[in-house]
């Protein structure tokens, strides 16, 4: 539903699986996935990305975490020549923990966050260490890599209950249903459904 509700808002399929999976790392660890996606998708997606690079710090400016998140994890575990990631006036720093979140684990690598504000985060394949509670949008974040041991991977039990707030929920499915095509003749014309004629 979070994937289908970010589409819904313009987000391109990959990048809203991106999120949808930091959404639910997220769960795992206690916290709010559901609305960190919410709040990273409601502006929708019509500008474009605005990047600097000064030294080896690559900067994001005007950070959409669900658009740059991903990549910003990419860079630090593709580029050498990137030491640290800066995120300008983040609109979710809650779900960039949670990109975060999934980068450790696809990587075997750790990677610390810190919030303007003094908040800090540290993710790995043991999950989820959280200093400070100041995860507010419009924040500033800096992500690096640590230079730690590998980690062995932990065996995660995924049987969790997930409780969705039901305003939240009703709101995901508002947007999931900007993924839908109408239900009309105009619509199977043009391939959707079975069409017109289903005898073949």
């Amino acid at each position: 539903m979070l994937k289908k509700a970010a589409m819904g808002t313009g987000l391109p399929v990959g990048l809203a699986e991106d999120a949808s999976e930091a959404a639910l790392w997220l769960i795992h660890q206690g916290l709010d996935g559901v609305g960190a996606v919410l709040v990273a998708i409601e502006d929708g997606f019509n500008n474009p990305i605005k990047i600097k690079r000064v030294g080896n710090t690559q900067k994001f400016l005007e950070a959409r975490v669900a658009l740059c998140g991903p990549s910003g994890v990419d860079l630090l575990t593709g580029d050498a020549s990137v030491e640290e990631i800066h995120f300008c006036k983040v609109d979710s720093p809650l779900l960039l923990i949670g990109q975060a979140g999934i980068g450790a684990e696809s990587f075997d690598i750790e990677l610390t966050l810190g919030v303007s504000g003094g908040a800090t985060a540290s993710v790995s394949q043991k999950g989820l260490s959280l200093c400070g509670s100041t995860f507010n949008r419009g924040a500033d974040v800096h992500m690096k890599l640590c230079e730690s041991n590998p980690i062995a991977r932990v065996a995660k039990n995924r049987d969790i209950e997930i409780k969705v707030d039901l305003k939240n929920w009703q709101i995901l499915e508002t947007l999931a249903a900007m993924t839908y095509v109408p239900s009309n003749e105009l619509s199977r014309m043009k391939g959707a459904g079975a069409g017109l004629i289903d005898n073949n």
